[in-house]
C-alpha cells in the first residue's frame, strides 16, 4: 500500500466501548478536517460503519502486545508519510491541519512543556535512577494522547529504542498500568531523549486533558468551543482528550450525542421501547447523575459544587 502524504491514525480494539469512542473521534475529524485521511487499527473488521468513517481499516496484530504496547508499533501500521496518532477518547473541536505545520521539521514529537529532572518524583518511574541509567539530564513529561512521527530513520530508531526499553521495563522499575504492561509515555520519553527529540510546546492549543480541571469544562464539538482551566492555566485545545474517568463525564456524553445527530450519513439508530427513548432524550442528565454517584466517595467537594450549580 503506497503511503499518502499525511493523515491521522488511532487504535480501537478489545471492548466495543473503545470502537465507539473511535467513531466519535472520526465524526469530529470529518466535521472539522474533512480532507485529512483517517486510519484505524482494530480487531473489529466487520463493523461497516468503521469503513465509512475511516479511509483505512487496518487489522490489529495481536502479536505486538496488548494495552498501550500497541502504540510502540504505530510506525509499522501507518500508511502515511507523516502521521498524527490520536487516542480514540479524544474529540476534535476545530480544524487540526495546523498541527502538521507545527510539527514540520520534526521526526517524532509529543506536546507539552514539562520535563522531569533529578530530584523530582514521578508515579511511573524512579526519575533519578532512569536519568543515571541512560545518561540523561532531563526526561519529557507528557500525555500520550497525541504522537507525531514521519517515515524517517530517526522516527524508526525511536520506535526501535522504545521496544528495546520495553523488553527491560520491569528491571528498569517502570510502573505497570491497569495490570497489563508498562506506561508507554515514559518509555517513549526515554527513547525521545536518546535520539535528541524534544517536546513541542503548543501553549495548550493542540491537545489537553481535563485532568487538573479548575472550574467548568466548556467543550462543544459543533461550535468549536474548547476552553477550560487546567491547574493554573486556561487552555483551548483543538483536541480535547477525555482520558481516564473523563470519558464518563456528561460533557463527553453530550458531545458524542451531538456528533451522532449531526452526522446525516450515519443517523442514530434508536431501539424501540420507552426505555431506549428515555435514554436518548435524557442521556446527558443520566450521565451526570451516574458520574456524580460514582465520584461521591472520591471527591465530595466536586459533588457539592455540582449540586450547588444545579440548584442555582
Amino acid at each position: 500500500m503506497a503511503a499518502t502524504q499525511y493523515g491521522v491514525i488511532t487504535l480501537a480494539y478489545g471492548r466495543a466501548y473503545y470502537v465507539e469512542m473511535a467513531k466519535t473521534l472520526a465524526r469530529s475529524l470529518r466535521l472539522h478536517s474533512p480532507n485529512i485521511p483517517l486510519a484505524i487499527v482494530t480487531d473489529c473488521q466487520e463493523d461497516e460503519e468503521l469503513s465509512k468513517l475511516f479511509d483505512y481499516v487496518l487489522p490489529l496484530k495481536k502479536e505486538y502486545g496488548s494495552n498501550m504496547i500497541q502504540k510502540l508499533h504505530l510506525n509499522k501500521y501507518s500508511p502515511f508519510q507523516r502521521t498524527l496518532y490520536i487516542d480514540s477518547d479524544c474529540i476534535a473541536v476545530r480544524d487540526i491541519s495546523f498541527i502538521f505545520k507545527d510539527f514540520e521539521g520534526m521526526s517524532f514529537g509529543a506536546v507539552g512543556d514539562a520535563y522531569l529532572v533529578a530530584g523530582q518524583k514521578d508515579n511511573f518511574i524512579d526519575v533519578d535512577a532512569i536519568l543515571k541509567k541512560f545518561g540523561l539530564d532531563k526526561l519529557p513529561k507528557f500525555n500520550g494522547g497525541v504522537y507525531y512521527f514521519d517515515k524517517s530513520k530517526t522516527a524508526d530508531a525511536i520506535f526501535e529504542t522504545a521496544l528495546e526499553i520495553l523488553r527491560d521495563w520491569k528491571s528498569l522499575g517502570i510502573a505497570e498500568v491497569r495490570g497489563d504492561g508498562p506506561n508507554d509515555e515514559r518509555i517513549v520519553a526515554i527513547a525521545m531523549m536518546l535520539h535528541h527529540q524534544n517536546l513541542l510546546d503548543d501553549d495548550g492549543e493542540i491537545m489537553r486533558t481535563p485532568i487538573g480541571l479548575r472550574g467548568s469544562l466548556s467543550v462543544d464539538a459543533l461550535t468549536g468551543k474548547s476552553c477550560f482551566q487546567k491547574y493554573d492555566k486556561v487552555v483551548s485545545p483543538a483536541l480535547v482528550h477525555f482520558a481516564c474517568v473523563w470519558a464518563e463525564h456528561p460533557v463527553y456524553h453530550r458531545n458524542v450525542t451531538k456528533l451522532k445527530n449531526l452526522n446525516q450519513q450515519f443517523p442514530v439508530q434508536q431501539d424501540s421501547g420507552i426505555l431506549s427513548w428515555f435514554k436518548y432524550q435524557f442521556g446527558y442528565q443520566i450521565a451526570l447523575i451516574r458520574y456524580i454517584v460514582k465520584r461521591v466517595p472520591k471527591n465530595p467537594k466536586y459533588v457539592a459544587n455540582r449540586v450547588v450549580r444545579l440548584l442555582t
